[in-house]
């Protein structure tokens, strides 16, 4: 087996106290991949031979991408293909896809833990050559942190990039001892499972939001009012990026189309418009979203807004109107645009005041609770990343 720089190596930034006693530093060893791994490929599986309603377990390359992470400890898709036709796992294989369009993806691994899961083709599999050496989550969130770049510099083609196992095999990994390795996947995996539980509380608060929103903001008995009857209705103006990077002491959120970070793209030094407004996005992929907005703030020019001129809560309205943006957007896909025109000819349903005050307080307490839960896991994210900036070498 080929070792190097056995002694006087580097050791991680972060290690468990167990780990930290001077002798056990020359627990880490360089090894090349064709030393440690037995190197294959993954068997068929096209897109109409996997649907959850087959019966053999399968994973596909497209979804090592979009459905799984470091580790595969659950599989979504099936196959129907007979079983003759398949390869199958031990339950201990790293797996990386062979192909992409963007050659970091090649370097993506994922640690299948399930055994007689089939894996398709497109699929570089890697299995140990030898017990008692690496731990597979551990390698997998090795090369995810350490050999991506590396990984991709390896790949040849050009509108999709291809990494063969004889290209791998050339890959060195740095390892400490199989104890330390498992230790460092069991946090790893616990700090994940915290991490999908955040997921998961944010995703049930806003289907419960939703729901509430579908029971609680329509009821054919209110009255029913046109936009243009309650409202004045604007529009953002054109702010560049180089606008706002030129600013000296940007503090007022510039909103625009994007739906991530509260559709924030930028700040700027002042602000066009101040208190209580609706804003909409007016066309393209987030045409029809909706957001309540208090504050200084200014809009891009594919924000419309909305300036409440009666006695209702902009807040209920907003809620209101997100249901009807979805409706419109849904029946006109192949040109979802709501100009201030259209915007303008939008009924929502309003009762009095005093209900819709009710209603908001209650919709805005989830409001509330989901910035804390996002906060939360924006908190374990960072700190995975850090754990993983300081745990390998």
């Amino acid at each position: 087996m080929k070792v190097k720089g056995k002694h006087n190596m580097n050791v991680p930034n972060l290690r468990f106290r167990e780990f930290q006693e001077e002798e056990k530093y020359d627990s880490y060893k360089k090894y090349f991949f064709e030393d440690i791994f037995l190197f294959s490929t993954g068997k068929n599986i096209k897109q109409n031979e996997a649907s959850l309603e087959f019966e053999t377990p399968c994973v596909r390359y497209g979804e090592l991408y979009h459905l799984y992470n470091e580790v595969i400890s659950k599989v979504v898709n099936k196959t129907n293909l007979d079983k003759s036709e398949l390869r199958f796992s031990d339950g201990n294989e790293i797996l990386l896809p062979s192909a992409g369009e963007d050659p970091l993806d090649i370097g993506s691994a994922s640690a299948l833990i399930v055994k007689n899961v089939a894996i398709g083709r497109t699929i570089n599999i890697l299995k140990p050559a030898q017990t008692d050496i690496y731990s597979p989550i551990y390698v997998s969130y090795y090369i995810n942190q350490k050999l991506r770049k590396p990984i991709s510099a390896l790949a040849k083609g050009v509108s999709i990039s291809n990494v063969y196992n004889s290209d791998l095999k050339t890959l060195k990994i740095i390892l400490p001892s199989l104890s330390e390795q498992t230790k460092i996947a069991n946090f790893l995996i616990l700090l994940n499972s915290r991490i999908e539980t955040q997921i998961q509380i944010i995703e049930e608060l806003k289907l419960l939001k939703k729901a509430l929103c579908q029971y609680l903001l329509k009821n054919e008995t209110w009255k029913n009012h046109k936009i243009s009857e309650i409202a004045e209705i604007g529009r953002g103006r054109v702010i560049s990026t180089t606008e706002i990077n030129n600013q000296t002491s940007p503090q007022y959120p510039v909103y625009s189309s994007q739906t991530s970070n509260e559709g924030i793209m930028g700040y700027l030094d002042n602000y066009d418009f101040e208190g209580e407004y609706i804003t909409w996005t007016t066309d393209g992929a987030n045409a029809g979203t909706v957001f309540y907005r208090n504050g200084k703030f200014n809009c891009t020019n594919v924000c419309g807004t909305i300036k409440l001129n009666t006695n209702n809560n902009p807040y209920f309205v907003a809620q209101s109107l997100q249901l009807e943006t979805r409706k419109y957007v849904s029946i006109n896909l192949a040109n979802p645009k709501l100009m201030n025109n259209v915007m303008a000819s939008i009924e929502i349903y309003l009762p009095e005041i005093n209900l819709q005050n009710s209603i908001s307080n209650l919709l805005q307490s989830i409001d509330v609770k989901l910035v804390i839960e996002k906060k939360l896991l924006s908190e374990y994210q960072k700190q995975k990343k850090y754990l993983l900036s300081q745990m390998f070498i």
